[in-house]
C-alpha cells in the first residue's frame, strides 16, 4: 500500500509505515497488549515487540501492568504517553482563524479563535503567528515540546509553495505560509486543504480502522478522500474538487438553482432560496427571527426548521436533494463505505441527511447505494483544526 507523508507528499519508508501502524493502533486502543497490536496491524509479534521496546526507551510508550490471561504468561498492557509531544492545528477559514494545541491523543489543551484579517497576506500570516503563540502561552508549554504545525486552508492550496489561492473573494496568500511560520516560530510547519484535513480528522478520531473508503463532503464546496487510512491527494495534490472552474457555465445541467457541475456556496444556496420565497410566506418564523429578509442566515433557517417552519424545512430538503445528486456521482465513482457530511451543514440534522440519503439512493447505482453509510461529521466547529492536528500527529508517529 502506498503511504503519503505530510507536507511533501513523499512515500513513507517501511520503518515509518510500521511506526504509524503500531502507534495509531495504540492511540485508538488506549490500553492494549502487544498481541492485540500484532493482530490489528498484521505485523508479527517479534517485530511489534522490538518497536514497542524502542518506544519505551524513548519515553513515548508506558507499560501499565498486566492483562488477564486464559493461560500461559500474562500479556503486558501498554499505552501512549500523550504528553510526549504536542502539536498545533490551524483552520484558516474564510471568516476566521481557529487554532488548537493538542497532545498526541488529539486532546485539546488550548484553543483560540480570531477574525481573519481582510488586508494583505502578511496580515494573515501575522494573525496565525499570534494565534499560535497564544495557545502555547495558554498551555504553559516550552515551545520545544511542540513538534509541528499544520495550517489547513480554504481555497486551492499549493503545498510545495506554501500558498493559498482563495476562490471566493477573500484575500489569497501568495506568500509561503509554511516558511514564514517556521522563520517566526522555529517549528516545522506544512499546509493542507481544509476538506482534506477535516476528512483525515474524522477518520482518525471518529471512525474504525477498517473503514476502506471514506469521503468527507465539506458542504458542497469540496471533498476529502481517505482510502485505507491514507489521504488521497491526486497527482497534483489537489484532488477533491467537486465542481468545474467558476468561469464555466454548464447551463444545461441544473439542480433547481444549483448547477450540477458548477461551484456552490458553503451554505448550499439555502439562505438565497429562502430570501426569494419569503414574500410568499409572510407567516414564516424565519422572518420573525431575522427581522428583515437581508438578515436571513443559514443558522436562522436551521433554527426555524427545528421549530417545524414549512419554508425552512422545504429549503433544507431541496438543498439536501441537490447535494445528494453530487454525492451520487462520487458514490458511483469511488464506491465508499462511508460519506461524512460536514462543513457546518450537518447542523441541519436528520432533515438534511435524510434528503441526501434519499437522493443518493435514487441516483447512485443500487450496488453502491446499498453499501454506503451517510453520516454527520462529529468534530463540530473544530473539525478542520483538529484534522490539521491529527495530520501532525501522524507525522510524529511515522518519524519517531
Amino acid at each position: 500500500m502506498v503511504s503519503v507523508g505530510y507536507g511533501s507528499g513523499s512515500v513513507l519508508s517501511d520503518h515509518e509505515r510500521k511506526n504509524l501502524a503500531i502507534l495509531e493502533s495504540i492511540r485508538r486502543g488506549k490500553t492494549i497488549s502487544r498481541t492485540d497490536i500484532s493482530r490489528i496491524t498484521g505485523l508479527n509479534i517479534v517485530t511489534v515487540s522490538n518497536y514497542i521496546n524502542d518506544y519505551i526507551k524513548k519515553g513515548l510508550i508506558i507499560e501499565r501492568g498486566y492483562d488477564s490471561s486464559t493461560g500461559g504468561r500474562r500479556p503486558t498492557i501498554i499505552e501512549l504517553k500523550s504528553s510526549y509531544a504536542h502539536v498545533i492545528g490551524v483552520d484558516l477559514a474564510l471568516d476566521g482563524v481557529r487554532t488548537v494545541l493538542t497532545d498526541l491523543e488529539a486532546k485539546v489543551i488550548a484553543s483560540t479563535q480570531k477574525e481573519r484579517p481582510a488586508e494583505d497576506a502578511e496580515s494573515i500570516i501575522n494573525c496565525i503567528t499570534r494565534s499560535i503563540e497564544e495557545v502555547i502561552k495558554t498551555a504553559k508549554l516550552d515551545k520545544s515540546k511542540v513538534k509541528g504545525i499544520c495550517v489547513a486552508a480554504s481555497g486551492l492550496v499549493d503545498k510545495e509553495a506554501g500558498t493559498v489561492h482563495s476562490t471566493v473573494g477573500t484575500t489569497s496568500v501568495f506568500l509561503p505560509i509554511n516558511l514564514s511560520l517556521e522563520r517566526k516560530l522555529d517549528i516545522d510547519t506544512f499546509i493542507e486543504n481544509d476538506a482534506t484535513a477535516a476528512a483525515y480528522g474524522e477518520w482518525a478520531l471518529s471512525l474504525d480502522l477498517d473503514t476502506k473508503v471514506m469521503l468527507y463532503m465539506y458542504s458542497g464546496v469540496g471533498c476529502g478522500i481517505v482510502i485505507n487510512g491514507e489521504v488521497f491527494r491526486g497527482a497534483a495534490g489537489v484532488a477533491g474538487e467537486t465542481s468545474l472552474r467558476d468561469h464555466l457555465e454548464p447551463t444545461d445541467l441544473w439542480i433547481g438553482k444549483l448547477s450540477a457541475l458548477g461551484p456552490w456556496a458553503a451554505h448550499l444556496g439555502i439562505p438565497d432560496e429562502v430570501k426569494e420565497r419569503i414574500k410568499q410566506s409572510p407567516d414564516s418564523k424565519i422572518l420573525k427571527m431575522a427581522g428583515k429578509p437581508e438578515n436571513i442566515t443559514l443558522d436562522i433557517v436551521f433554527k426555524a426548521a427545528k421549530e417545524n417552519d414549512k419554508l425552512a424545512t422545504e429549503a433544507i430538503e431541496k438543498a439536501g436533494g441537490a447535494l445528494g445528486v453530487r454525492i451520487a456521482f462520487l458514490v458511483n465513482l469511488l464506491n465508499p463505505d462511508i460519506v461524512v457530511i460536514g462543513g457546518g451543514i450537518e447542523q441541519a440534522g436528520s432533515l438534511l441527511l435524510d434528503s441526501v440519503r434519499k437522493s443518493v439512493k435514487k441516483w447512485a447505482f443500487e450496488e453502491m447505494a446499498e453499501v454506503v453509510k451517510i453520516i454527520p461529521a462529529r468534530l463540530g466547529n473544530n473539525s478542520v483544526a483538529l484534522g490539521a492536528a491529527t495530520l501532525v500527529i501522524r507525522s510524529v508517529f511515522s518519524k519517531v
